[in-house]
């Protein structure tokens, strides 16, 4: 049974194609079942998010099962299977689960240590758990991936500097407009990513932070504590000719914001320039609405420019955060090298515990009349002779598990000399 890793990203793929990959939450059940049911998988989690989707699951044949999850891409894409080879990558065993607490961690993210993604990867974890198709292997990679981004963010910087995907935009417009004091911003949605730009756009001095959202109490309460304006999504034309700061983040399959809507918006406003920020996967804005006048529009690939300055200063807590994840993956390994190791020891104790117990009622038996008290110390004597047999072969046994000596067959060994099943 093998562990394989097979996934796309904002490094290896386009946003066209991230977009044709990703599942929402609706999807994400259907897709684990029928992976599951329709292909040789043991056990499955789904990562999809704006940035990357990756399949981790657990196989009998690591060939037949990296094909089954590769087809699977390809049929979601509808591109041919030599075309999403392209732009995928794969990993087996330890390096898959060095790659699940890299992500967990924010180290392989576009904003380097954000800290959005650890979230994601629960969410993950939770609805495969949820589904049934997270046993008792993908638990426990889960449980040790948790702990390794704990260590993470607090013994790495990285921790205290994350920066997040709506930190970067937010930095984006201060490159465009310089001074932020007196601007007005518009956010196209109310979720965390929305959120959390409104938060950073007030920290660097806009004015007001305008919401728009399909729900519109939820546009009211984010608008009221960020001084802002909310408006119904139908207002949507209204609310542009008075923004300078544009940014949508939905979950809509659909764009948002069209060519038609910004023409008319420019036709009444006040302010020369209009930028948009679509940090959405599908994207929220159209395309050609960079190409008008005064316009700047940028998607979320085009925020890994602003990335790159980033990176250079996180480069030596990101080092120490790959070694403090090799040291976990080095745990983790020895983990689940005693969790094989663990059931021959229980039941080889088992199985002589049996022995002496049987031995000593015979012995007992022949020993009529015999004192409670010589009773007791027969019991005594033959479990500290017992304890003392089995000290050193399973010592030796762990002391195996432990230095990664296993590959000789000694677990198998044991089962045969003390014949357990």
């Amino acid at each position: 049974m093998g562990l394989v890793l097979v996934g796309l990203n904002h490094e290896t793929a386009p946003v066209e194609l991230r977009e044709k990959v990703g599942l929402n939450p609706e999807d994400l059940k259907e897709a684990l079942n029928k992976l599951t049911r329709d292909s040789d998988l043991r056990e499955l989690v789904i990562l999809s998010t704006c940035n990357r989707t990756e399949l981790v699951a657990f196989v009998p044949d690591d060939d037949k099962g990296e094909a089954n999850l590769v087809s699977f891409l390809a049929d979601r894409a509808g591109v041919p299977l030599s075309e999403i080879r392209e732009h995928i990558y794969q990993f087996w065993g330890l390096k898959a689960v060095e790659h699940i607490f890299s992500v967990a961690s924010g180290l392989e993210s576009m904003v380097l240590g954000e800290p959005q993604i650890t979230g994601q990867v629960k969410d993950a974890f939770d609805r495969a758990i949820e589904a049934g198709t997270a046993g008792k292997r993908l638990s426990s990679i889960y449980r040790h991936t948790i702990q390794t981004v704990k260590q993470v963010r607090t013994q790495t910087e990285i921790a205290r500097n994350a920066v997040s995907i709506s930190y970067v935009a937010v930095e984006l417009a201060r490159k465009v407009f310089g001074e932020l004091k007196g601007k007005r911003a518009l956010l196209v949605g109310a979720g965390e990513m929305c959120e959390l730009a409104a938060t950073h756009l007030k920290e660097r001095g806009v004015d007001a932070v305008d919401v728009t959202n399909r729900t519109f109490s939820r546009a009211e309460r984010l608008a009221s504590r960020f001084d802002g304006h909310p408006y119904p999504l139908g207002n949507l034309r209204e609310a542009l000719e008075v923004a300078d700061i544009v940014v949508s983040s939905t979950g809509s399959p659909e764009s948002i914001i069209g060519k038609a809507d910004v023409e008319a918006a420019l036709r009444k406003r006040k302010s020369a320039s209009l930028l948009l920020i679509d940090i959405a996967v599908p994207r929220d804005i159209e395309p050609e609405v960079g190409d008008l006048p005064g316009v700047f529009l940028f998607d979320i690939d085009d925020l890994q420019k602003v990335i790159e300055a980033n990176k250079e200063k996180r480069k030596k807590e990101a080092e120490k955060a790959a070694q403090l994840i090799a040291r976990r993956v080095r745990e983790y390994e020895k983990w689940r090298r005693m969790q094989d190791v663990n059931p021959v020891i229980v039941e080889l104790r088992q199985n002589v515990e049996a022995m002496r117990k049987e031995e000593l009622e015979k012995s007992l038996k022949n020993l009529h009349g015999c004192s409670e008290e010589v009773r007791r110390e027969l019991d005594r004597l033959s479990y500290s002779v017992m304890n003392k047999m089995l000290h050193q072969p399973i010592t030796e046994l762990k002391r195996a598990a432990r230095e990664e000596n296993l590959e000789g067959g000694l677990v198998s060994f044991f089962r045969s000399i003390f014949k357990l099943d």
